[in-house]
């Protein structure tokens, strides 16, 4: 039996978060909920791949939303209130054995890419209202799992069409600048929970519209035979 599992995604907005530092977050849900891109990692499952949604709970952002990417496979995304700290995205996760500098710069490359290709903002938000959204918002998620090493079957059946689709756009050997870095990237890190890309810190103009971000959708966890 196989686990679907929720996939990670949205960016932190507390600007004044420094390396060390705790924020405290709920997580919602991944954008999309049951609709959400699913993407086959060999030897690991079948997960729900895309932005990610949570919602600060406390400090001066209380109350507002943000959306990221998951950079740990092999935990649960749980509802409720976590403390997470701050961390260089080399030493996650947390626990677990350190990506190391090689994996993160690989995260970093494809982040930025994304960022290159216009589908997120530098603060990793996107346009929700795009028609394509899950689709993309899936591919990054699958295409950062990949950077750490994890064996994507981006053309596996249980693989959805549309993630496969913007995989290849996102990583197309003519277009993907593997030199590319993403400023400000880390990971925000919790015992018994995902962890996730953070980023820090952000520039005053990331937090325009802000408030128009939708929270949404439970977490789904679905067993198969």
């Amino acid at each position: 039996m196989h686990w679907i599992k929720t996939a990670a995604v949205g960016a932190s907005m507390l600007g004044a978060v420094a390396m060390g530092d705790t924020i405290e977050m709920s997580y919602d849900g991944v954008a999309g909920d049951s609709s959400a891109m699913r993407v086959r990692v060999s030897g690991e499952g079948t997960f729900y791949a895309g932005h990610m949604m949570h919602t600060f709970t406390s400090g001066r952002r209380a109350g507002e939303s943000f959306r990221t990417f998951c950079v740990d496979v092999r935990e649960f995304a749980r509802t409720g209130a976590t403390t997470y700290e701050i961390i260089d995205l080399a030493d996650a996760p947390r626990p677990g054995q350190p990506y190391g500098q090689a994996k993160a710069d690989a995260v970093s490359a494809v982040v930025a890419n994304a960022i290159a290709l216009g589908w997120i903002g530098k603060d990793l938000q996107a346009d929700t209202g795009d028609s394509d959204y899950l689709g993309k918002m899936g591919a990054i998620q699958a295409a950062i799992w990949g950077a750490l090493g994890y064996d994507i079957r981006d053309n596996s059946g249980r693989t959805s069409d549309e993630l496969n689709f913007f995989y290849d756009i996102l990583l197309d050997d003519d277009t993907f600048d593997s030199s590319l870095r993403t400023s400000g990237l880390r990971a925000a890190v919790a015992s018994n929970q995902q962890d996730m890309l953070y980023i820090v810190p952000l520039p005053p103009a990331a937090f325009a519209g802000a408030g128009l971000l939708a929270v949404g959708f439970g977490v789904r966890q679905i067993r198969r035979r």
